[in-house]
């Protein structure tokens, strides 16, 4: 039966975040202002075959495996990843959470069980690789929009090379910035939150072909260019072309 860890730490820029636990289950809701949740991460088949079913209102549905770094021989254990899964049989899913439930808040047992049940039984791959792809883009921007540095890590392939065209790209003296990942990283730390008002994050994405894809992001004061990678199952930003909007925009 699920259970409340009590006093858990909560992420800065993040919203509120409980923690419900038992022997098959782990429930992460993250909730707004008013208790109204925003969020949930649901980990299931913990001690034998473990998958997560991640919700959230702005990028709808993920299902992951939970690859745990222990099946790559010759190799230390590695950090567990989630990689994407497809399809999963929810309504099983569901009867057994409805089961463990009893313990939970009456909203979150039943907004949670009722978002189990609603996930969309033909999404297809193509589909939860996209989801997979503009989740990570908003981890980029929404964390740098808070000053949530690991988030934005998280987002980031460690070599990853961001660049933007500096002065006036028909005049000669034109150049080419450039900052890494570890500089991005540091700089989130340091940033000024955006008040909410000015989050904007319209995320396009243009292509996505096996382990590459191109995504626009166009934020409040500047527009993205995004090359991302999958590796291992995972995406990740490898390149990134900065323009900042006109005062026209």
């Amino acid at each position: 039966m699920l259970y409340e860890i009590s006093n858990i730490k909560q992420n800065e820029g993040e919203p509120k975040r409980r923690w419900f636990v038992d022997e098959y289950f782990d429930l992460v809701v993250w909730s707004d202002e008013k208790d109204e949740m925003e969020a949930f991460q649901l980990c299931y088949d913990k001690t034998k075959n473990q998958h997560a079913l991640t919700w959230s209102q702005d990028s709808g549905y993920i299902h992951n495996r939970v690859d745990d770094g222990e099946d790559k021989p010759g190799k230390p254990k590695g950090i567990p990843i989630l990689v994407i899964d497809g399809n999963f049989d929810h309504d099983q899913v569901a009867d057994r959470f409805r089961g463990e439930s009893g313990n939970l808040e009456d909203k979150i047992a039943r907004r949670v069980y009722e978002r189990i049940l609603a996930y969309p039984a033909s999404d297809s791959k193509r589909d939860a690789e996209l989801s997979a792809i503009k989740q990570v883009v908003l981890d980029y921007i929404e964390g740098w929009y808070v000053g949530n540095h690991r988030r934005v890590e998280r987002s980031l392939h460690p070599e990853l090379a961001k660049r933007g065209v500096s002065g006036d790209p028909k005049a000669s003296e034109s150049g080419l910035t450039q900052m890494s990942a570890m500089s991005l990283v540091k700089q989130t730390r340091c940033v000024a939150r955006t008040p909410e008002g000015k989050r904007e994050k319209e995320v396009t994405i243009l292509d996505a072909f096996e382990n590459a894809s191109s995504v626009k992001l166009v934020a409040s004061d500047w527009v993205d260019y995004i090359h991302m990678g999958r590796f291992g199952g995972r995406w990740m930003i490898v390149n990134v072309l900065r323009e900042p909007k006109s005062s026209d925009h």
